[in-house]
């Protein structure tokens, strides 16, 4: 059988929850694929795990040192021959045949450029929250884990590598965005994940991730913030409004289990807050695998 997708896996040093991830893709992926998992010199026993399930359909790339991530996975990018690719994190796992779905939402319009697999939080700050996905300062709903063509990805030049490890994913949605494509969520849950996040704020750790977000927020803001501006559409307006308002009138209750752990309430909101998802998204997406559709406006 010929292979249609590519997954390509980051790790370092994280042996247990690889082998969950790897588990859960083979276990819950139907499509023909190819793994590709690049090591960035893991001392855990990864390497000798990755030598041990090496094969047609598994392939190592052991690099040996840390070139971050965006250089680490463009450098698989680059050897990808399959229709299509997604990239995951070693702290990812695959449920309810989440690739599988994906994929073949992707193939039912040549207008979707990348398909962002929905992932629910297991651990770390955002365990109540139905799945993540924040909405960046220019309005655009970012994606944390996602599928596409591999010759659209290979074409916008895989992930910016001026982000070096944060921030990359959230960058290559405003690319797939601002070249044209939609960016559609999975409706269904894809991925869980186990994020490895130290809550306290006093923590090396903690300063150090915070340090790199806020550089990369930076740099994005730079990069996206001029360009969308232009796009400051009327509707935009009257949705960030009442988004406001809606915000304001229901502060009380944000804190409520119902607010933080409804699907279906952060659907509303994200959507109000979103430039580029039409508030017609309900309805336009109704009955299908896939819905908070992201598209420029035609001029």
């Amino acid at each position: 059988m010929e292979h249609q997708l590519s997954i390509v896996l980051g790790t370092y040093n994280r042996l247990d929850q690889l082998q969950r991830c790897v588990e859960s893709i083979v276990s819950q992926t139907k499509t023909a694929f190819r793994l590709y998992v690049t090591d960035a010199g893991s001392t855990d026993g990864t390497v000798e795990y990755l030598q041990s399930i090496a094969g047609e359909n598994i392939i190592p790339v052991l690099v040996g040192k840390k070139l971050g991530q965006a250089k680490a996975y463009n450098d698989v990018f680059n050897i990808v021959t399959t229709p299509y690719v997604c990239w995951l994190s070693d702290d990812n796992e695959v449920i309810d045949h989440g690739l599988d779905r994906a994929v073949s939402i992707i193939r039912t319009d040549p207008s979707i450029g990348m398909v962002a697999l929905k992932t629910k939080d297991l651990q770390g700050p955002f365990i109540d929250a139905p799945f993540i996905g924040g909405v960046s300062s220019t309005g655009i709903l970012n994606v944390n884990q996602g599928l596409l063509p591999t010759a659209l990805l290979k074409k916008i030049g895989g992930f910016s590598e001026e982000f070096r490890d944060y921030g990359i994913d959230n960058a290559l949605t405003a690319e797939v965005l601002f070249a044209g494509y939609k960016v559609v969520y999975s409706r269904k849950v894809a991925l869980q994940h186990y994020r490895n996040w130290s809550e306290d704020p006093t923590s090396e750790n903690y300063q150090w991730l915070k340090q790199r977000h806020e550089a990369a927020k930076v740099l994005y803001e730079e990069r996206y913030g001029n360009q969308n501006s232009q796009e400051l559409s009327g509707a935009y307006r009257v949705k960030t409004k009442v988004a406001r308002r809606v915000k304001a009138g229901a502060k009380r209750y944000l804190t409520s289990d119902y607010v933080r752990t409804s699907a279906a309430v952060r659907t509303c909101f994200i959507i109000l807050s979103s430039r580029y998802i039409s508030i017609l998204d309900p309805i336009l997406t109704f009955g299908r695998d896939y819905h908070l559709v992201q598209k420029r406006r035609t001029r």
